[in-house]
């Protein structure tokens, strides 16, 4: 497992687009940003001749399913959707903005990984990568890609479909360009990308204005889950799968757990905790300080941003696994 020089990592991409078929493995629980992501980088595959088709542990959530369909690809992406020749064992896999192997759920180990792209500072290789702590999404890097690409002469031109799925990558990660992993190179791509696609508005209209029905009810139960600790510092939505079940909730509803606990004034560190198996609990995390949960989210083997982290706490109940995530957070709140 190498780290790679950016050229080096654009160049390995192109050589192995010749070789043959590329599955474009993300993470489980897929976001904005791995989708946008994966999906520019099939556009951007197609265009030298190679069949590409994203991969996921987990179905594409309906709220994205606007950016496969508009950019002309299939938005099916589990194992049992795949074509045959893009399973396990028939195709090299590239991977894309994942920060460790486990993030990738259940399609751990059955891919040979040839090589990652991803943004997170906080991360454990997995294969031949190249990383850009200060990207602020792996959208902005696969841009990169696609201008390199030109420069050193693969591609004439960038393929339409590339620019609106980086868009969505880059505006999912950073809130409507909102966080703090913002700099003015996100601006900058920003501005070469508006000027290419039809309408930005609409993009963001659908990350951040549209909701599901499923979406609001888990607004509406986070309200009722929601608890504080360190005198209002530390905001918790937990949730186990019986609530979940109770309220009709499907797992690409559940963001809105965190949003709604950072959203809260005077609020420092944010939680959300929903339980995923018997003694299994996934814990998002969101940082309104200079507090890095980040460094507490790899305490319990997980890993992300400073602002934006997650993890895996094992616990023999939700109110226990409640006890042991704030048992390390509440020492980090002035």
């Amino acid at each position: 497992m190498r780290n790679l020089t950016f050229k080096a990592a654009c160049r390995n991409l192109y050589e192995l687009s010749r070789r043959g078929n590329l599955a474009l493995l993300v993470h489980a629980r897929p976001d904005g940003d791995c989708i946008g992501s994966a999906y520019a980088t099939a556009a951007l595959l197609a265009s030298v001749g190679c069949r590409a088709h994203v991969v996921c542990a987990d179905p594409l959530p309906a709220r994205l399913r606007f950016i496969a369909e508009s950019s002309g690809f299939d938005p099916e992406i589990t194992l049992d959707k795949l074509p045959e020749d893009f399973l396990p064992g028939n195709v090299t896999a590239i991977a894309l903005d994942i920060a460790a192997s486990t993030q990738l759920g259940q399609l751990e180990g059955k891919y040979d990984i040839a090589l990652s792209f991803d943004h997170h500072a906080r991360s454990t290789p997995f294969s031949d990568r190249y990383l850009s702590a200060e990207a602020s999404a792996t959208g902005e890097i696969v841009w990169r890609i696609a201008r390199e690409w030109m420069r050193m002469g693969f591609i004439d031109y960038i393929p339409s479909a590339v620019a609106p799925a980086v868009y969505a990558a880059i505006s999912s990660d950073t809130g409507c360009f909102r966080y703090s992993n913002v700099t003015p190179a996100t601006h900058r791509t920003a501005a070469q990308l508006i000027a290419l696609i039809p309408s930005h508005a609409e993009i963001d209209r659908l990350l951040f204005e549209t909701k599901t029905p499923g979406r609001l009810a888990a607004e509406k139960a986070a309200l009722d889950l929601l608890s504080f600790a360190s005198n209002g510092k530390i905001a918790v939505c937990s949730i186990s799968l019986e609530q979940i079940a109770a309220h009709g909730l499907a797992s690409e509803d559940l963001d809105a757990l965190i949003d709604i606990a950072r959203s809260v004034a005077g609020v420092e560190i944010a939680f959300s905790i929903r339980e995923e198996a018997a003694g299994s609990y996934r814990v998002s995390a969101r940082s309104n300080s200079n507090v890095d949960v980040s460094s507490l989210c790899a305490y319990f083997g997980g890993g992300g941003h400073v602002k934006a982290a997650g993890c895996t706490v094992s616990a023999d109940s939700l109110e226990s696994a409640k006890r042991i995530l704030l048992s390390r957070a509440e020492r980090l709140v002035s």
